[in-house]
């Protein structure tokens, strides 16, 4: 939902106004997730929007040209004009493009392979990406302006659609039967009958049970550990 072509969306950069940074942008070619960036929201929560590949869909985008008039410079152009790592972190590129130039501008030299090294500076205003492919919906100005604008859009008419089955990510939780509407996570056991069925009010008290205690963490698939585990590789994966 950030782009032009409508895309939903290690280091955790917080977006500030004028600037985002992506990371996750290597052009592998099989990927389970690809072009991420961190929105901390005001209580200081962190929530991440990526781009999936559907199905058996392979990532393959090297390419040299810049997108949405963004301008692609040299890194030995660069280095030549003593630009710091720090003054390209406003281009509102990728982390991992800024961490190759921050390399080559600590050692000063250049390989062969390097030559032809570069990196898109983001002029228009909105756009952001690796090659500068991505524009703020909105007319926005930096993410949270544009999260803003979507969820009242939502509110006010969801002209989007977003809530039908489309070519847009959704999370295909529960069927409704006899509906297209695709529920998430905060419209299950919420109160609100929104399938015919009844499925998605159902089992609340299990929801309620499996409650997190004060003390632990909660993995992305909802297992609850022990906070002393907490970044050690046991929610990995999952």
């Amino acid at each position: 939902m950030l782009t032009t072509v409508v895309a939903t969306f290690a280091l955790i950069f917080t977006v500030t106004y004028g600037r985002i940074l992506l990371y996750n942008t290597e052009n592998n070619q099989t990927i389970e997730k690809f072009d991420c960036l961190y929105y901390i929201y005001d209580d200081g929560e962190e929530i991440s929007y990526c781009r999936r590949l559907n199905g058996t869909e392979r990532l393959d985008r090297n390419r040299s040209e810049c997108e949405n008039q963004g301008v692609r410079l040299l890194f030995r152009d660069l280095l030549n004009k003593n630009v710091k790592p720090s003054d390209i972190l406003n281009w509102s590129s990728s982390v991992e493009m800024v961490d190759i130039y921050a390399g080559l501008f600590v050692n000063r030299s250049l390989n062969e392979d390097d030559n032809d090294q570069s990196i898109c500076n983001c002029t228009e205003s909105g756009t952001f990406g690796k090659y500068c492919e991505y524009q703020l919906t909105h007319d926005a100005k930096s993410f949270s302006e544009a999260i803003k604008a979507q969820f009242k859009q939502k509110g006010d008419d969801d002209s989007w659609n977003t809530q039908r089955f489309g070519k847009i990510l959704c999370y295909e939780t529960l069927p409704c039967d006899g509906s297209d509407l695709c529920l998430d996570w905060r419209e299950i056991c919420d109160g609100t009958q929104r399938c015919s069925s009844g499925i998605d009010e159902e089992n609340w008290d299990k929801l309620e049970f499996n409650e997190c205690e004060d003390d632990e963490f909660r993995c992305t698939n909802g297992m609850c550990i022990s906070e002393e585990f907490w970044l050690d590789g046991e929610c990995l994966y999952v």
